[in-house]
């Protein structure tokens, strides 16, 4: 497959805009204080375009020059492709000790955006960081940056003072230019903790192969660690380990990195001020993930082994890295956000999902996951209960519970992964009950979410209700037609306002075929309708109802007369959507008109799951068009995916509750986009063995401006898009 573009496109002669984001940076603003060489300049975010100049400047008068990046200490490396370079070239970084004589490859890969660096292939990613080449195409004439983390070979005792060479060839090995420059920082503030032996509670970590496998391990002759050593613990799926905390004695911000193995297991991290953890792994060598910024006064930093479907398993960090922050630095990363927050960022949550690789058993633990919706900014959690036929999970009487084992959907090489985890949460806990009670306290309007109907027949998630009455279901689906259905459903919907709901949501997708006429809908709309009135809590106020259902041009969208239900006031909130990865720019004009005039507010849905667009560039741009067009706001499907998962995707969700973070996001990643290396990347296969029928390759072009793009596969024209 290939992509082709204009010769012409985004080419530029200055240099780029300062300093750039780490493999697991959300791409946040780092261009404050960009150091030159050994100046400072005071500039701040806002001001790109002048970062641009004024770093031309510098390169002017030689032509190669660094900067240092005060957010993750990396060091960006400019430098000239001669104006009679081919097409392709291939640039060798490499590094040496003054007066030594032995260079050494760079770890380093190309000035690109988050979006490029999450859609490069491991292929890529060890060509960069461990060979130190790096392939440029049509930079003819550029200034080209690449970004180079110098540790742990390259800096000593806090000092990089190396000299840096940069070879550039032709694809026939001939060096095309070379240049080598003095690189002298001080990094002697930055904290490396690879020493785990300093924890509280070091007599839980043993050494090697230690017989007593209750204990953490530390580990030497490891492969794909720093050092060769790591922090490794796995006692058995049933055995927990205990936490670990590393005393901390500083004050003022700092920047927190993990760096892990991959495939050799994650770690949860958090500071003992913290309500929740987050889960953290390298997914490739020698990846340092941003965790996030934070006040560190009279802070310690814990470790906790992560749990999956399974039961525990193994817990391993390979270092943590901290950089102080400057107040401005510090200020400038908060700023990104915006300074108010003016849309409605609703976030569908389905606790089966969470607690599928949790070890739920207490009340209490259903805060965690809503803390993270509160820090994202999100004003509606939308809670699943179940799925209409389906055993529900939460605590009904009315229907039966999910309270043993279950299967769940495909995780990696496991089609079938079976867990107990769901019924425990169920055995042990109120969801709904805890789940609202916890969103009030976080200021969080919680939605009692049922998703029209899937029985999943066979399987140990099918309900007594759909065994009973095979004849009222359409496929693995309730139909909704048949007034007993229509019943059984409006009775759950009863039953969790009576456990103290406030507000109500039905979910017609991703399985919209329980509705077979644009009649059955109504008739059960309305009727939820008149059952949430019945619970309305003061005059002039009402149950809220939110709809999620298919959108234009997705299967058996005629079937849903959304301008009905907004003009006969039934429904609230209107969530036009995809089905499963498809259909990811639909037409919102229809849905404006309909809702025009009316008390319900539209809030388009936009997909968090992988197989929707990628982030964060496609998705921000998807939401920033709706903010154009006037959306007062967006509906995520499946936030918890987004909100509970990667610290840069919590990032990107935290973006969406202010149209000015997103739009200067926007402007942001157009100033840069010419200064990056050129590129064309493609997502890869949700599932290991490759691609499926239902599934959309998806382009991200890097380093040229949006505009006309033609795909071809096998030298066939397949497509052709705008932007």
């Amino acid at each position: 497959m290939r992509a082709s573009w204009s010769p012409g496109w985004g080419d530029s002669t200055v240099a780029p805009g300062g300093a750039q984001r780490n493999p697991g940076f959300s791409d946040n603003p780092t261009l404050t204080k960009p150091w030159i060489g050994r100046k400072m300049l005071p500039i701040t975010l806002r001001h790109a375009c002048c970062v641009v100049a004024i770093l031309a400047g510098v390169i002017s008068s030689k032509a190669a020059d660094f900067t240092v990046d005060p957010v993750t200490r990396y060091i960006h490396v400019m430098y000239a492709v001669p104006a009679d370079a081919p097409d392709t070239v291939e640039v060798y970084a490499a590094w040496s000790v003054p007066e030594s004589g032995e260079w050494h490859p760079a770890k380093v890969w190309p000035l690109v955006s988050e979006t490029a660096l999450r859609m490069a292939t491991s292929a890529d990613w060890t060509a960069w960081h461990n060979e130190g080449r790096i392939t440029e195409r049509r930079a003819a004439g550029l200034i080209r940056t690449l970004v180079f983390n110098p540790y742990p070979d390259g800096q000593q005792d806090g000092r990089v003072n190396v000299q840096f060479r940069i070879t550039i060839t032709g694809t026939d090995g001939a060096t095309i230019a070379e240049e080598t420059l003095a690189i002298d920082a001080g990094n002697s503030d930055v904290i490396y903790i690879e020493d785990w032996s300093k924890v509280t509670t070091a007599d839980a970590i043993a050494v090697d192969d230690a017989t007593d496998a209750r204990l953490w391990t530390w580990r030497t002759g490891q492969e794909n660690v720093t050092f060769g050593n790591g922090l490794y613990g796995n006692a058995g799926p049933d055995v927990p380990l205990p936490p670990l905390s590393y005393p901390l004695d500083l004050k003022g911000t700092y920047a927190l990195f993990a760096c892990s193995a991959p495939s050799s297991g994650a770690i949860e991290l958090r500071l003992t001020g913290d309500e929740r953890s987050d889960s953290l792994a390298s997914s490739r060598p020698g990846e340092e993930i941003l965790w996030r910024w934070a006040r560190m006064d009279r802070q310690h930093l814990v470790l906790e082994q992560p749990h999956n479907y399974t039961g525990y398993t193994t817990g391993h960090i390979d270092y943590v890295k901290l950089v102080p922050l400057s107040d401005e630095v510090a200020t400038a990363l908060d700023e990104q956000f915006g300074t108010e927050t003016d849309k409605i960022v609703a976030g569908y949550f389905e606790p089966y999902s969470w607690a599928f690789s949790g070890d739920v058993t207490r009340p209490l633990q259903h805060r965690e996951p809503l803390t993270a919706f509160a820090q994202a900014r999100f004003s509606i959690v939308d809670i699943q209960l179940g799925r209409f036929g389906m055993k529900s999970v939460f605590e009904t009487r009315s229907t039966d519970q999910l309270l043993h084992a279950t299967i769940g959907d495909p995780i990696g090489a496991v089609s079938r992964p079976t867990t107990d985890n769901v019924g425990q949460m169920q055995q042990y806990t109120n969801t709904l009950d805890a789940e609202l009670r916890y969103s009030r306290e976080l200021g969080l309007s919680a939605h009692a979410n049922f998703g029209a109907s899937n029985c999943y027949p066979g399987s140990p998630l099918q309900g007594d209700f759909s065994k009973e009455h095979p004849e009222w279901m359409r496929g693995s689906t309730l139909r909704f037609e048949v007034p007993e259905v229509r019943a059984y459903a409006l009775g759950l919907y009863r039953e969790a306002l009576e456990i103290g709901a406030k507000a109500l949501s039905i979910d017609f997708c991703r399985y919209p075929e329980t509705i077979d006429t644009v009649e059955t809908c109504n008739t059960f709309l309305k009727d939820l309708r008149a059952l949430a009135d019945e619970f309305s809590p003061v005059e002039g106020q009402r149950v809220p109802i939110l709809v999620r259902f298919p959108g234009t041009g997705v299967r058996r969208a005629e079937l849903f007369d959304y301008a009905t239900w907004a003009r006969e006031a039934w429904v609230d909130y209107l969530c036009p959507s995809n089905i499963q990865g498809r259909h990811m720019n639909i037409d919102m004009t229809p849905y404006f008109h309909a809702v025009k005039g009316t008390r319900t507010t539209l809030l388009p849905a936009t997909d968090g799951l992988s197989w929707g667009l990628p982030f964060p560039g496609p998705y921000l741009k998807r939401v920033a068009h709706l903010y154009e067009q006037g959306a007062p706001g967006v509906y995520v499907y499946q936030a918890d995916a987004r909100v509970l998962g990667r610290p840069e995707d919590q990032r990107t969700m935290r973006l969406l509750a202010s149209s000015e973070a997103v739009k200067r996001r926007i402007e942001r990643e157009a100033t840069l986009r010419p200064v990056r290396s050129k590129g064309i990347y493609i997502t890869t296969p949700h599932q290991i063995e490759g691609y499926n029928k239902w599934e959309r390759i998806r382009i991200w072009t890097e380093g040229v401006p949006l505009g006309e793009l033609e795909v071809y596969i096998d030298d066939a024209l397949i497509n052709r898009v705008d932007g």
